[in-house]
C-alpha cells in the first residue's frame, strides 16, 4: 500500500511536469449545480486553449458544461463527444448542443440496453482513448465511481471531485 502511495505521488508528478497536451477524459453526474457548471467549463475551456484533447459522453449536466468549454476555445479538432447510445436518443437540446461539436461517436448499437449499461461501456471505451480522468460526481454516483476505479486499474492519473 505504502509502494502504492508514493509511486502514485511519483505519476502526479511526472505528469504535472511533462511537457506536451494530453487527453483528458471529463466523466460526471447528469445533476450538477449551475456553479459546478461554470467550473466544468471553465477547466475544459483551459485544457483545449492549453492544446490538450478534451473527451466527454452525452450532453447534460457535467458533459454539457465540458463541451460548452470545450467549444469556446474555439479548437474543434481538441474535442471529441462519444455518444453511449444514437443522437436520436438525446434530448432535443443535446442534440443541438452536439450540431456544434465536429467530432461525434454514437454507439447506436446500445439502443436497446438500459442507459446505465450503455454508459458503462461508453465510459470503457472513453478510458481507451485517454491518457488521464477528471470526474464529478456525488458519493452515490455508482456510474461515475466505477469509472474512476476502472481508470485506477487502468494506471491513469485520475482526479475526482465530489459535487457533496
Amino acid at each position: 500500500e505504502k509502494e502504492r502511495s508514493v509511486t502514485s505521488i511519483l505519476k502526479e508528478l511526472a505528469a504535472i511536469q511533462q511537457q506536451g497536451p494530453q487527453k483528458y477524459c471529463i466523466l460526471g453526474t447528469r445533476h450538477c449545480s449551475f456553479l459546478h457548471q461554470q467550473i466544468i467549463e471553465l477547466l475544459a475551456y483551459a485544457l483545449v486553449l492549453s492544446g490538450n484533447h478534451v473527451y466527454t459522453s452525452g450532453a447534460g449536466g457535467t458533459h454539457g458544461a465540458a463541451i460548452r468549454g470545450a467549444l469556446r476555445a474555439e479548437r474543434p479538432d481538441l474535442l471529441t463527444v462519444v455518444l453511449p447510445q444514437s443522437m436520436s436518443k438525446q434530448t432535443r437540446d443535446s442534440q443541438a448542443l452536439l450540431k456544434k461539436v465536429d467530432d461525434v461517436i454514437a454507439m447506436p448499437q446500445n439502443d436497446e440496453m438500459s442507459l446505465d449499461i450503455a454508459s458503462r461501456i461508453c465510459n470503457s471505451y472513453l478510458l481507451s482513448q485517454t491518457d488521464q480522468l477528471i470526474s464529478f460526481a456525488f458519493h452515490e454516483s455508482t456510474t461515475v465511481i466505477e469509472a474512476t476505479k476502472e481508470a485506477k486499474k487502468l494506471d491513469m492519473l485520475v482526479t475526482v471531485l465530489f459535487l457533496d
